[in-house]
């Protein structure tokens, strides 16, 4: 069997992170390895100077300075996936995710996913699934309008047919108004059209968002106010902690990783404790000091959603009722 393995085609994967994401990091790669039988290159963007490096040979290759400073406010990842095709001299496929993901099922069903001749592969967002709150607050927009967007925060990419952009010169089509950031970070109409190319459309299954479901492929945490490393009432905390105690179990996760984290704020003090205490307890141990915590603020994050979700003129009623009180009569 390790014969047929090695004769497989690496999967070329390329993740954006940084050094306050390496707990999420790497336990997506230990989901992804743990999924598929098939040799993963693994390269990790950095997410504050836009380089990225190759795991298994240490190669670093950098972004041009100059190139962030086009767009104030955005991460080096948010730009630097679009370096991609570029890094890979315009060759073969790549797949680019976010770091704060789990892989469910084979990264090999999306490396195989058939572009049928486009150029990338991506979620609609109109096809998303998570919470219908998240949907009427953050992505209302998106279902509003006629043109169709995508999720890039999981896409697979034809290097070669991607030839037709270089980063820099991205960075200059919207410079002058090509087409905007928005449009680049969403695969829209415009940025379509600029190049006359249609984007795969690619199930909804692998980017469910916040939310798992039996067909999940990738579970995504976009929700930085819930992300189950940093806090305790995520729905799916469970699943996040249990891959978590594994990748530590299997040297995936370093105990300095979670140390450095923990002093980074951004893991919590649970998991730094629970995961240094014997196996057979952490699993009690760590639902004892999560769930109560957890249903406190669900509780409150319930009803504060549902004032956001009915119309302004209620919502408005809502708050005078609760925080205005009575004049007194003159």
């Amino acid at each position: 069997m390790s014969d047929v393995i090695q004769t497989l085609e690496p999967i070329r994967i390329f993740i954006g992170s940084s050094n306050k994401n390496v707990i999420e990091q790497k336990v997506y790669a230990y989901t992804l390895k743990k999924h598929t039988q098939h040799p993963i290159d693994f390269n990790i963007i950095d997410g504050l100077n836009g380089s990225v490096t190759n795991l298994a040979t240490g190669e670093v290759k950098a972004l041009p300075s100059a190139l962030t400073q086009h767009i104030p406010g955005a991460t080096a990842f948010t730009l630097a996936r679009w370096a991609i095709p570029e890094w890979c001299d315009y060759q073969g496929k790549a797949i680019y995710c976010d770091s704060d993901q789990l892989s469910m099922s084979d990264i090999a069903d999306l490396w195989n996913f058939d572009l049928e001749g486009h150029i990338a592969a991506a979620v609609p967002v109109k096809q998303a699934k998570c919470y219908p709150h998240y949907v009427r607050h953050y992505l209302k927009d998106y279902y509003a309008s006629s043109d169709e967007h995508y999720f890039v925060s999981v896409m697979l990419l034809d290097c070669e047919k991607a030839s037709i952009w270089s980063l820099e010169s991205l960075l200059k089509l919207i410079e002058a108004k090509k087409f905007s950031l928005t449009d680049l970070m969403n695969f829209s109409g415009p940025f379509r059209a600029h190049f006359n190319v249609n984007i795969k459309t690619l199930p909804s299954e692998w980017n469910h968002l916040d939310v798992v479901y039996p067909d999940s492929k990738i579970v995504h945490f976009t929700n930085l106010s819930t992300q189950p490393w940093r806090f305790h009432h995520n729905a799916i905390s469970e699943l996040w902690d249990n891959l978590f105690f594994e990748a530590y179990d299997q040297g995936e996760v370093l105990r300095s990783d979670i140390v450095r984290a923990r002093d980074l704020g951004r893991l919590t003090a649970r998991h730094k404790a629970v995961s240094a205490l014997p196996r057979g307890i952490r699993s009690g141990v760590n639902r004892l000091w999560r769930v109560p915590i957890g249903a406190i603020v669900l509780f409150f994050r319930f009803f504060k959603e549902a004032i956001e979700d009915v119309t302004p003129k209620v919502r408005s009623r809502i708050k005078r009722l609760i925080f205005v009180q009575p004049q007194p009569d003159a």
